[in-house]
């Protein structure tokens, strides 16, 4: 709670700020007339948006509008804002255009990112939240993802509990998007991130072409992404001991290499035994070492990487039904390097290259040979498809379709075939000279193994909401939902000569039922000295082919006792079956992977064996939720929340945790070790655990407040007639003239700039300082309170914002039992399941802004507390402590068409932004330290986190 507290400390300094910075808005000058309007929603509610939003949501998107776009509008039959979701449940988060404006950032995709902190769900479900468009189902996320955050007229975020209502599990937090009624912009994007300790560069051009009017939308997004690949040597990266090197060593077959040199086993080879026969003496000078070079150069940190993505959109209304067709297509190339083939050559006593007593073993790095690598390539399209409409008397459908295809094939090198020419070294050949580099004559291929794989799954879901009647305390709504997909995925896999072919098919019939029971109403007078309560029941039903029938029960409680206070509570039983490529994704084998091995406590570089494994059973997860959501303070955007989450799960479907004395017994099967104990090979294809348990508490606030513009000024000023027209003798390429006259004079031709003025005939709507335009060729199309998203309206210049934003998370419990008699991993006090330690118990997010006149600033820092992981045996345990971790982004940004003084000089800057972003400002990295104060090899800092402190240049152009 005490950042709660810090909450209205920022709140105090904010509002100190605003008093200076921000007087009272001037209203914008009303038309001749009010422009009286009957709502659509009130002859058909559910045609529009649904069952009414409560009043305590009209406040916030009332904050929300910056500037006014429209005459004043009367409004009659309907409290629902445009495009609100359905329910009784108002948004924690509403984002206006003025406080989109404020991320800096160019698409939907990029605002989802930022607001990672109020979208993150602590259900367990680890996935995006759903995303309506105007308070409707989307085929996916793909149909708005690219779409310019220009073209946003406001964001809602709410709590998983609205996802019901739309016949998705309450397992995902819900962000609704609503468009613009107009807006038209061709978009490009040059960006390029560099890592600024080198080794790293991305690449990355952007075109968007986009059209909205009404409900009718096209849209075309093409995109490219070039990333080189970073090397450990371009880290510093540490080479484990012991490691082959080009210049090779020489082994004892058996006990010590020669009586001369005592004890010795090994000894590297001198740089004369490539060209010549070597001596006794040639190798003595070096006994026991084991040789040198620096591997790190031939192996891949983070592979290099193309990838191109194509993304139509195209919606449209027919009659009273809209419909949009959705199709992408992506394609990703990735190239890694695996490290130097080795060669391992035994040389027979008597040999004229071996100099010693007995049989030895020359083994050696290939470094005349390019390093192995694997290679993967996938190709995914995606085929989307959804209808929405009305039936009458407040209900309403839609129906939702999708196609997915995606092939995958991966091939990984494997090394050379020496067969030949060890036989040619046995047989004491003169010319067969282990220590020589060899030629490609001299050695054959060995068959690389590769894993090809086809998916492909096609669904249709069904929804129908509304209300069957009414209670005196409101409207009782109710959902239901019937869908049905099909999958199915071929594999095929070659490794060591043998090929294992794989088929998963799965066929799912479901249906969910949502009940919303209003019980008191402060609105309606029903019981109002308890404030506003319904309760919420639903039930699903999963028909899984292969696992049976699958269900899911939850209920929970909605209470606001006043308005500035909302309660919510939740429980929810559901089972989930495996997905298809968990249960049949081919068997990929990769040599040369590092691990920790935690029960010898050293590194191991190993093959890794990955892919699906059919045995996996359905998990059952039970979760519990209480929210809490307060809204104390009227005339200020400050919002405190608070969410308990407990959960336990059945059959945890989980990846193979990392190698532990506790997991290895569970599991000795997965684990293949040499004659010393050293870890050869790990199969990682996913498990069942036996159960998880995890509860945690977070909470924060999230403050936001307007500022005044420079703009705002000038414009006040000139409709006092105190001041000039802000815009007098501004001129754009592709314009009809000047934007304003001084004094409100324009050229011949252009409109009169008062508001409400009528658009010339045949040419674009707007030109002067209150035209209303989609904005073609004006400023902001064609005045200041234009649609075109330039400088006016909901997408224009308006006001500027500062927001704060902090979170923490106290996780009280997260463990799993390995198997039903045990034993249990506690992930908060010396357990770890994965390569980069324990559950931290605390979790901070934070974020700052501000925005105005057109200049931008982003701060966001992630801070994670330190854990420890207890290794080894109970007869030689080990200990590793793993730092906590602070990290911090920042971007900087300047609209440039937001900047009258550089307009006025040069007017193609208008719809021109440029951001500098910093990731990881202060290049910090997580550290790992044993009992000895040493970090294991396969945990340098450089693995944890390769790229480090990055920077991001991009220059983005709207053409309206």
């Amino acid at each position: 709670m005490a950042f709660w507290g810090i909450g209205l400390a920022a709140l105090a300094v904010s509002q100190a700020a605003a008093a200076q910075q921000a007087p009272a808005p001037v209203p914008a000058p009303a038309p001749a007339a009010p422009v009286v309007q009957e709502d659509p929603a009130a002859s058909a509610p559910a045609a529009e948006n649904g069952p009414a939003t409560p009043p305590e949501a009209q406040q916030g998107a009332a904050q929300a509008e910056d500037t006014p776009e429209e005459p004043d509008v009367i409004v009659r039959g309907t409290r629902t804002l445009p495009g609100a979701v359905i329910g009784d449940i108002p948004p924690e988060e509403q984002l206006g255009p003025a406080d989109i404006r404020s991320y800096g950032v160019s698409s939907v995709a990029d605002l989802l990112n930022e607001l990672a902190p109020q979208t993150r769900s602590g259900r367990g479900s680890g996935g995006a939240p759903v995303v309506l468009v105007n308070g409707r189902r989307i085929s996916g996320v793909q149909e708005i993802r690219d779409l310019p955050t220009e073209a946003i007229a406001r964001v809602d975020i709410l709590p998983e509990e609205v996802a019901l209502k739309y016949g998705y599990r309450a397992d995902q937090r819900v962000v609704n998007f609503v468009l613009r009624r107009r807006f038209r912009a061709a978009t490009v994007e040059l960006a390029d991130r560099v890592a600024t300790e080198g080794g790293r560069n991305q690449a990355n051009p952007e075109l968007d072409l986009l059209s909205i009017r009404g409900q009718g939308r096209a849209n075309l997004h093409l995109e490219y992404q070039e990333s080189s690949g970073l090397t450990e040597a371009e880290r510093g990266i540490t080479q484990q001991s012991g490691q082959l090197s080009p210049g090779g060593t020489v082994t004892a077959a058996a006990g010590a290499l020669d009586p001369r040199l005592g004890g010795a086993t090994t000894t590297p080879v001198p740089g004369t035994a490539a060209t010549g026969t070597p001596t006794f003496a040639d190798f003595s000078a070096a006994t026991g070492s084991t040789g040198s070079g620096d591997l790190g150069a031939f192996r891949s940190l983070l592979a290099s990487q193309q990838q191109f993505n194509a993304n139509a959109v195209y919606a449209r209304t027919l009659g009273t039904i809209g419909a949009t067709l959705n199709g992408t297509l992506e394609v990703t190339n990735t190239d890694s390097l695996q490290g130097l083939a080795g060669a391992s050559i035994p040389v027979p006593a008597g040999n004229p290259f071996n100099p010693f007593a007995g049989a030895v073993t020359v083994n050696r790095a290939l470094g005349e040979f390019d390093p192995l690598r694997q290679s993967s390539q996938s190709i995914a399209a995606h085929l989307g498809a959804s209808a929405n409409g009305a039936l009458g008397r407040g209900w309403l459908w839609s129906l939702t379709g999708n196609y997915d295809r995606t092939t995958s094939d991966t091939v990984t090198e494997l090394g050379f075939d020496l067969s030949a020419y060890r036989a040619r070294v046995a047989a004491d050949d003169p010319l067969a000279n282990p220590y020589a580099l060899l030629a490609a004559r001299n050695v054959g291929v060995l068959p690389a193994n590769s894993a090809h794989s086809l998916t492909s799954q096609g669904g249709l879901d069904a929804l129908v909401t509304g209300s069957p009647f009414s209670l005196p305390a409101g409207p009782v709504t109710t959902s239901i939902r019937i869908g049905a997909t099909t999958s199915d995925l071929n594999s095929r896999s070659f490794r060591s000569g043998l090929v294992t072919r794989g088929d998963v098919s799965r066929d799912v019939g479901s249906g969910q039922v949502n009940v919303d029971l209003p019980i008191s109403s402060r609105t309606r007078g029903v019981l109002s000295a308890i404030g506003s309560l319904s309760l919420n029941g639903n039930f699903g039903i999963d028909q899984v082919s292969n696992f049976g029938t699958l269900t899911t029960v939850g209920y929970g409680a909605n209470w606001s006792p006043i308005d500035a206070l909302r309660i919510i509570a939740s429980h929810t039983d559901d089972e989930n079956a495996p997905g298809a490529g968990q249960l049949g994704n081919p068997t990929v084998v990769t040599p040369g992977v590092r691990v920790f091995d935690y029960v010898r406590g050293t590194t191991a570089t190993i093959t890794r064996v990955s892919g699906g494994n059919p045995d996996l059973l359905a998990d059952n997860r039970h979760t519990t939720k209480i929210g809490v959501t307060a809204k104390p303070l009227k005339t200020t955007e400050l919002t405190l929340s608070a969410n308990y989450i407990r959960q336990r799960t059945d059959n945890v479907i989980a990846g193979f945790p990392t190698p532990t004395a506790a997991i290895e017994a569970a599991f000795p099967q997965r684990f293949v070790r040499d004659a010393n104990g050293q870890l050869l090979s790990l199969d990682s294809r996913p498990i069942n655990f036996a159960r998880s348990e995890r509860s945690e508490l977070r909470y924060g606030f999230d403050l936001s407040f307007p500022i005044k513009s420079q703009l705002q000024r000038q414009i006040e000023a000139f409709r006092a007639g105190t001041g000039p027209n802000p815009f007098a003798g501004l001129r754009f390429p592709g314009g009809q003239g000047r934007a304003g006259a001084t004094g409100g004079q324009q050229p011949s031709g252009q409109q009169t700039g008062q508001p409400g003025a009528t658009p010339q005939a045949g040419g674009q709507e707007g030109g002067g300082l209150g035209g209303r335009g989609p904005g073609g060729g004006g400023f902001g199309g064609g005045g200041f309170r234009g649609r075109g998203g330039g400088f006016g309206g909901r997408g224009g210049a308006g006001g500027g914002r500062i927001q704060f934003a902090l979170y923490h998370t106290w996780h009280f419990t997260d463990r799993v039992d390995i198997g039903t008699s045990g034993p249990f991993l506690d992930l908060l006090n010396g357990d770890a399941i994965g390569q980069s330690g324990g559950s931290s118990r605390h979790e901070l997010e934070g974020q700052a802004g501000y925005s105005n006149n057109g200049l931008g600033a982003r701060l966001s820092v992630n801070f994670r507390s330190a854990t420890t992981v207890n290794g080894g045996t109970l007869a030689n345990p080990t200990q590793l402590d793993f730092s906590s971790l602070t990290t911090a982004n920042l971007r900087l940004f300047a609209d440039l068409g937001n900047r009258i003084d550089l307009l006025r000089k040069q007017p193609c800057l208008r719809g021109t932004r440029v951001s500098l972003s910093f990731d990881n400002v202060f290049n910090q990295r997580q550290t790992v330290r044993d009992g000895a104060g040493a970090t294991p090899v396969s945990l340098q800092p450089g693995y944890l986190d390769p790229l480090g402190r990055s920077v991001r240049l991009s220059i983005r152009k709207l053409f309206f």
